[in-house]
């Protein structure tokens, strides 16, 4: 063997020693995996990135990670007494990682927040009506209702909203009442010509009832969300102690792409157009659960409104929308 070619036999085994150790091994740079049935919020905090797995909330609800670029969130309504364990979003960013929002309070990976942060912000930011700044006019026609539900003209963006009319089917099993007339009931009350405390607004919101079908909903018995499985299901299950329903949304980018609802079966429910006794009005608070998949947040306890994050027993003036949350719809749609 020459010397050249000697030379050019050493230098491509160092040639290709160094090419398979940059490939076969993760740059010095590179985010963590994180991966398991049981992710603290912690360990996101360090960046990792998420392809499979739950997050266990330190309030213990679960979150099974969605797919890169997609949010997942999940809206809780309590029984009055109960403390509002607050709405979350859980947002897989990819190699930015993951971040997730309770109440106002982030929490995961620096930068999926920042990245987060900055979305978020300007979806909730996009112009809404005219009824948005109706000011001292909304003033003056609470008033002359008489009605506090039309004293506050508080609402609060969730961040996505639907493209089209929402499919939805309903699951009978372990129903405590008849119940799809009268969750269909709550979802109508945002849709088409809408009349509340003297105002009146077209809304597109539109969702059609598809019948019966025994599929599970995406929601744990924790109150998180589970597996997006792209079907738009409403039904009944456990849930935790003081929780009435909650609703998971996924979405990307701001547009809603499933939504399930789940009704819990450890309280007693009326599906009856008068109430009575202890028990909680269906269709109220179906009203307020489609509110929440219609992409609008909580207001405070004390606005009186349908989107205030608790109900009380034959609650059932919590099926007509107050000015609040008539202009928060009229801001999505």
């Amino acid at each position: 063997m020459s010397t050249v070619t000697a030379v050019a036999v050493v230098l491509g085994i160092a040639l290709a020693a160094v090419v398979t150790t940059s490939v076969g091994v993760p740059g010095a740079g590179a985010a963590p995996a994180c991966r398991g049935d049981r992710i603290s919020v912690s360990a996101l905090s360090t960046g990792c990135v998420v392809s499979d797995g739950t997050v266990v909330l330190p309030d213990g609800r679960q979150f099974r990670v969605p797919p890169v670029g997609t949010t997942v969130s999940a809206m809780p309504v309590g029984a009055s007494g109960t403390a509002d364990e607050g709405d979350v979003s859980v947002t897989n960013t990819g190699r930015s990682g993951v971040a997730v929002l309770v109440h106002d309070d982030w929490s995961g990976s620096p930068a999926a927040i920042r990245q987060e942060r900055a979305a978020l912000a300007h979806r909730t930011l996009l112009s809404g009506s005219a009824l948005r700044t109706a000011g001292g006019a909304a003033s003056s026609t609470a008033a002359a209702s008489g009605s506090s539900s039309c004293s506050s003209t508080a609402y609060a963006k969730l961040g996505f909203r639907w493209t089209g009319p929402v499919e939805w089917g309903y699951n009978p099993n372990n129903q405590k009442v008849s119940g799809a007339a009268a969750i269909g009931a709550g979802a109508d009350a945002w849709t088409g010509t809408t009349t509340a405390c003297g105002r009146t607004v077209r809304s597109t919101a539109d969702d059609t009832y598809t019948g019966s079908r025994k599929v599970a909903m995406g929601i744990t018995a924790t109150g998180g969300c589970g597996t997006s499985d792209g079907a738009n299901m409403v039904g009944w299950g456990s849930l935790r102690a003081g929780t009435l329903a909650v609703t998971c949304v996924w979405s990307r980018g701001g547009v809603a792409v499933e939504a399930d609802q789940r009704y819990s079966t450890s309280v007693a429910w009326s599906a009856t157009t008068t109430c009575s006794g202890s028990r909680f009005d269906l269709r109220g608070v179906a009203t307020h659960e489609w509110g929440h998949a219609w992409g609008l947040g909580h207001t405070a306890s004390s606005s009186g409104l349908v989107m205030k994050p608790a109900s009380t027993t034959c609650e059932t003036g919590q099926r007509t929308l107050g000015l609040g949350d008539l202009i928060g719809i009229d801001a999505l749609y």
